[in-house]
Formats: C-alpha cells, structure tokens, sequence
C-alpha cells in the first residue's frame, strides 16, 4: 500500500555506536518502518521530510563515514516503492547538514541547514534548492559573525519560500 504520509528522524546511540536513518510511514491504520539508505559508516540521521505524492517524497539530513571524515549532506529521495540517495551539495569542508526540506511539485523544493569549514570557523546558511534536475545552492545571507543556521523552510512556489532558524552574533551567546 502506497504510504499516505511519511517521517524521518536521527536514531539516537551512544556516541561510539554507529547511528542509522529511520523512516515510518502511515498506511491509514499503523505507522510502519520503511528502510531508508545509509551511506556513512560512523553516523546517519534524518532531520526533515516533505510529501508530494504517494510516489514522490523528500527527506534530508546528513552522514558521515568517522572522525576523519567531514559531515555530509544527505537527501533522499522517495519513488513509490523505495528510498534513493541523490548528490547534493556541500560546500562546507568540515561540517554539512539540512535541518528542513519543502516541496510543492516535482521540480521545485527546497532544503535548508547549515556547514562550517572547521574548528574556529562560523557557521554560515546553507540553502538548496532542486528544480527538477538537480539540487543546487542557492546564496543565502549570514546576518551574524559568529554562527547561522537555518532549521525550517515552507514554500508555496518556486518563487514563493520562506526559511528560518539562528544568529548568534558572539560564541558566549
């Protein structure tokens, strides 16, 4: 049975224990587990989903492969029948993560978090957008010195987003 709605969350371990992508999905009795890809060795999480369709679903998040490796982006994309990991972009060359995700149709979401390039560096906004093809960054402004985050988006259209989260201006704060 096609799932009518669908959520994803980060499974919470121990710090030294690997962690794994978890999606439910409501049938329109239960909450069943649907697998969802997991492409890091050390940490996989889900942070935010967004249904088009029974056959069309976006859930985003991010992976990493050990303390070595820099957190990446994850986005996953729903068909039907099965989760499927897509390229997305990282320009961060330490930490990348998407915290939201919004879609209206099949060529226009939106995704959005936040990356860094290392201890001592601030965190700046991060926003995606896919048109059907690809997902893409989008500028997207650091009003503070210290650390931006973006943790929501809502869309209406391609031209129609709105995004919100943090700025901290001071790491005290």
């Amino acid at each position: 049975m096609p799932p009518l709605a669908i959520a994803a969350a980060l499974v919470g371990l121990a710090p030294d224990a690997a962690s794994a992508s978890t999606s439910v999905s409501w049938n329109g009795t239960a909450w069943k587990q649907v697998p969802s890809p997991n492409p890091g060795s050390a940490s996989n999480g889900l942070n935010g989903v967004a249904v088009i369709s029974s056959r069309r679903a976006w859930a985003v998040g991010s992976y990493s492969n050990g303390t070595t490796d820099q957190a990446r982006t994850l986005i996953l994309r729903w068909n039907g029948t099965a989760w499927k990991k897509v390229r997305s972009p990282n320009p961060g060359s330490a930490f990348n993560t998407l915290t939201g995700v919004a879609a209206t149709s099949a060529s226009n979401a939106w995704a959005v978090g936040f990356y860094d390039n290392g201890v001592g560096t601030p965190y700046r906004t991060l926003i995606v957008h896919w048109n059907g093809t690809a997902w893409k960054r989008v500028p997207s402004p650091n009003p503070s010195r210290f650390a931006d985050v973006l943790n929501g988006v809502a869309a209406t259209s391609a031209r129609n987003a709105w995004a919100v989260g943090t700025a901290t201006d001071a790491a005290s704060a």
